[in-house]
């Protein structure tokens, strides 16, 4: 018998770089514990800021309040986390690229991105009811297990709805009846990758509303109200219907999809440099002398485009938290302005996974300067989510907002930095490593801010 002939060893295989791509995704046992870990040893720092209601007269009114509170606002980040996780595994995955040129039952194929999205992300729902122990310890069990099940209800709910929005968006790209809407908010992108590029924000709303009205429905529990404890169902029953629609919308949408990107891509690819430089954000800040910022910038636009649309979201969340005359507003920016920092402080190991070490020796690029735009990048996004909490601080407050101002900014500097470097050597498991580091470093400065700001 015949035996097969091996490939010359000079032959490339063209799909290495996508599995090696595929591979650094994938988290292992560590990177699923790590962030476990790490909010265990953020959750003394982060309780005077996330449970400071404990230290006064702990009354049910007060309890139901400050619970109803921070459950929405960790519900809030776990939808906003997840609605980032979905699109990325569906849409802008890896896999996509090895897949498109076989034929796939899409149906199957989402649940077993589902099943991938929902093992490696299940340490979101453990990291909220671990930040909310606290209440535990001072006797408050029923509140801790209702606020857990509100979180984890959000991160139920996102898987369903975040496929499903994402699917849809699909949808919406080739809607002539849509095509006037995506018009007006597209601004110089293409009209299809206006659909995609929204569509996180969706997801997070549709979220968002059923984990108001769970936290809301847990407060007037904890107060009393029987009928309220039911209202925790809302955010596990949306995942459910959602998650039943998503198979006959990847049967529909998952292949046109890829077809979609590729129109997308070409469309870039054919705008002529002059008007270019006027599309990428902030393509300004590099001008013509930092062609590596200029390439990171250009490269977080095209393809990270979300992370930016998400941290001026995150912004307008914190716009609430400094739209007040309160003075504890101050360290309130701190943390929720420096949560979004931590997330956000990401961005460059995600740069880095789209630049693949061949790439830069190619270009004959220098480390070093690569490292400091990807951390440039990060800092620059991240303004989204700072800007308008200060801007709201300073005129309720005047000027006493700059000390937390300057704390988030420095957050913000030394989470990028770390990223950038952890980033140069791990690639793409970088972030396995970061995201714990800037959930203790977020706690600490939080911690750190209310005590100086608060101090009589």
């Amino acid at each position: 018998m015949s035996q097969p002939v091996a490939a010359p060893a000079h032959v490339a295989n063209p799909y290495a770089g996508v599995h090696q791509r595929i591979r650094a995704r994938r988290p292992g046992t560590a990177g699923v514990l790590l962030p476990v870990v790490a909010a265990v040893l953020a959750t003394p720092l982060a309780r005077p800021v996330l449970l400071h209601f404990l230290d006064g007269p702990a009354t049910p009114e007060i309890v139901a309040a400050g619970t109803e509170a921070i459950t929405f606002r960790l519900g809030a980040l776990v939808a906003a986390a997840m609605a980032m996780h979905t699109y990325g595994d569906l849409v802008r995955g890896p896999d996509r690229e090895v897949l498109d040129v076989h034929p796939v039952q899409p149906g199957l194929l989402l649940s077993a991105i589902a099943a991938r999205t929902a093992r490696e992300r299940a340490y979101l729902p453990v990291m909220g009811a671990i930040l909310l122990s606290p209440l535990v310890w001072h006797g408050h069990a029923l509140a801790w297990a209702g606020g857990s099940a509100v979180v984890l209800g959000a991160w139920l709910a996102s898987l369903g709805v975040g496929f499903s929005v994402h699917l849809s968006a699909v949808w919406a790209a080739h809607s002539q009846g849509l095509a006037v809407v995506l018009d007006l908010l597209r601004g110089d992108n293409p009209r299809m990758q206006a659909a995609l590029i929204y569509a996180p924000g969706v997801a997070l709303a549709v979220v968002g509303v059923a984990v108001g009205l769970a936290s809301g429905g847990l407060s007037a529990g904890l107060q009393g109200w029987a009928p309220g404890w039911a209202f925790l169902a809302l955010p596990p029953v949306l995942g459910l219907v959602a998650g039943m629609a998503a198979p006959r919308l990847a049967n529909a949408w998952y292949v046109r999809a890829s077809a979609m990107l590729a129109e997308i891509d070409a469309a870039w690819a054919g705008v002529e440099e002059g008007d270019e430089e006027r599309r990428v954000y902030l393509e300004w800040v590099a001008g013509s002398t930092r062609p590596e910022l200029l390439r990171a910038l250009r490269q977080g636009w095209r393809r990270l485009r979300s992370w930016a649309m998400g941290a001026w979201g995150l912004g307008l969340v914190g716009l609430f938290a400094g739209w007040s005359a309160d003075p504890s507003a101050p360290a309130d920016l701190v943390a929720v302005a420096g949560g979004a920092v931590a997330l956000l402080s990401v961005l460059p190991t995600r740069l880095a996974l789209g630049d693949p070490p061949w790439l830069d020796r190619a270009l004959g690029v220098r480390a070093g300067p690569v490292a400091v735009a990807r951390a440039s990048v990060s800092v620059l996004y991240a303004q989204g989510s700072i800007l308008p909490p200060v801007a709201a601080l300073l005129v309720r407050q005047g000027l006493r907002c700059v000390a937390p101002f300057l704390m988030v900014e420095l957050l913000a500097v030394i989470l990028s930095v770390v990223a950038s470097l952890l980033a140069a050597r791990l690639r793409g498991r970088a972030a396995w490593v970061q995201a714990p580091l800037a959930v203790v470093a977020w706690a600490a400065l939080a911690s750190l801010a209310r005590l100086l700001l608060l101090s009589p």
